[in-house]
């Protein structure tokens, strides 16, 4: 029996020590040359033997994926400003996004512009 839980535990530590180490590859970025290309093959390897049972690993996120997928759009105008373009005295093109912004005299002449 005694020999029973002695094999029991050290099973038990070297699972413990397996996925401490799993972890660690897997969440602590390792910055040194030879260390970063090991972290990045065990990484993808270990995708793919999970993808190999039909289970998708997930990697770890950065914060600026985070806030990136939670971030709500943008709110768009509903309705896009007219702009407006129309020639000067020294026929120069002049562009505005009103047409009070035209001067009277080229009001006439304003042409507003397609989208």
């Amino acid at each position: 029996m005694l020999k029973l839980l002695r094999l029991l535990f050290w099973v038990v530590v070297a699972g413990a020590v397996l996925m401490g180490g799993d972890q660690v590859l897997m969440r602590v970025p390792l910055e040194t040359p030879g260390l970063s290309q090991v972290q990045d093959f065990y990484v993808d390897f270990r995708a793919r033997l999970l993808g190999l049972i039909g289970i998708e690993a997930t990697s770890p996120q950065s914060i600026e994926q985070v806030i990136g997928d939670n971030a709500e759009p943008a709110q768009q105008p509903a309705t896009k400003p007219q702009r407006y373009l129309y020639v000067d005295e020294s026929g120069v093109l002049q562009f505005t996004d009103r047409l009070e912004d035209v001067p009277l005299q080229y009001r006439k002449d304003a042409q507003p512009l397609a989208d």
